[in-house]
């Protein structure tokens, strides 16, 4: 009887750890956009509805859930905070968010480092801030993962090996070919293959499935899935934060308000650090301003091997 007891209880141990392991993976690959309408987290109350509209762009580098999640609160202390409503706005691509900004269909928009230092002119775009890092400086990386259980340890070791990426638009999606793997005597052509995906969880998901031996993502996003069993082998070069941009013809009112409410958060004040504790990992150390030369000079050809 007690077999019996005892083989029942593994039984049922098995099924929950495999049922736990399942909805990871499902979280993970939960990246459909076919159904998610472009506008995300509208303000709601009569009093926030009856101010005037700002839009703000948002790049669609997470699966739509981790957007919502991840700029959501920003809007709402936003709302909160400011006399304008302010709700978010879904684009395709980097590309896709630069020309939604520029036509005037957002207000402003997050964009990604690599894509504004890359753009062939921004005189009519406008940076008005970026995220600190734990250590106050808007200075981010890429991160090269694999399993926990891989025998890869370096970049050197990528030989014959699969790798999956973000957006070619990203400095995660481009890092390994323009640096990361001529830094150890390596090229594209000594991988077996190299495929980009939409999003950086879509890259998570591919390597804990096994479908791929190697990937970059952003490094909070490593580190968010760090205890269900991705493990970091290497690191980009630091690059700035990415920046909130607006247009410089954009209404000033709107211009003031937003480089206010995000620019005086402190994360040493108490008030400022329970707003801030709110907030995803990336924006949870507040905001400063930045210049488009920065991002430009982030990016230039001599300044890529530095």
């Amino acid at each position: 009887m007690n077999r019996i007891l005892l083989t029942i209880l593994l039984v049922a141990l098995v099924a929950i750890v495999g049922v736990t392991n399942f909805l990871v993976l499902v979280d993970l690959a939960d990246i459909s956009t076919n159904n998610t309408p472009l506008l995300l987290g509208p303000a709601t109350g009569d009093e926030i509805l009856n101010r005037p509209l700002v839009q703000i762009g948002v790049v669609s580098r997470f699966a739509p859930n981790v957007i919502y999640a991840g700029y959501q609160p920003i809007m709402d202390y936003l709302n909160h905070e400011g006399t304008h409503r302010y709700e978010l706005q879904l684009s395709t691509s980097y590309q896709d968010a630069v020309n939604h900004l520029r036509e005037g269909k957002v207000d402003a928009s997050f964009l990604g480092a690599w894509i504004f230092g890359h753009l062939e002119s921004a005189e009519d775009l406008l940076p008005i801030a970026a995220p600190l890092n734990e250590m106050g400086r808007s200075e981010f990386h890429a991160v090269l993962v694999t399993r926990t259980a891989s025998d890869l340890t370096s970049i050197s070791q990528l030989t014959g090996r699969k790798v999956a990426l973000p957006s070619p638009q990203s400095w995660s999606g481009t890092w390994l070919q323009t640096n990361g793997l001529s830094d150890v005597g390596l090229s594209v052509a000594d991988l077996d293959s190299i495929h980009h995906f939409d999003h950086h969880q879509t890259v998570v998901w591919q390597i804990l499935r096994g479908n791929f031996d190697a990937g970059v993502v952003k490094e909070s996003v490593a580190a968010e899935y760090r205890s269900e069993g991705l493990r970091t082998i290497a690191v980009s070069r630091a690059i700035p934060g990415p920046p909130l941009v607006g247009r410089r013809n954009m209404d000033p009112d709107v211009l003031e308000e937003i480089s206010r409410l995000l620019l005086t958060l402190d994360p040493g004040r108490p008030a400022d650090r329970r707003v801030l504790d709110s907030w995803s990992d990336e924006f949870s150390y507040g905001f400063t301003a930045v210049d488009g030369q920065h991002y430009r000079d982030a990016f230039r050809p001599e300044g890529a091997n530095r």
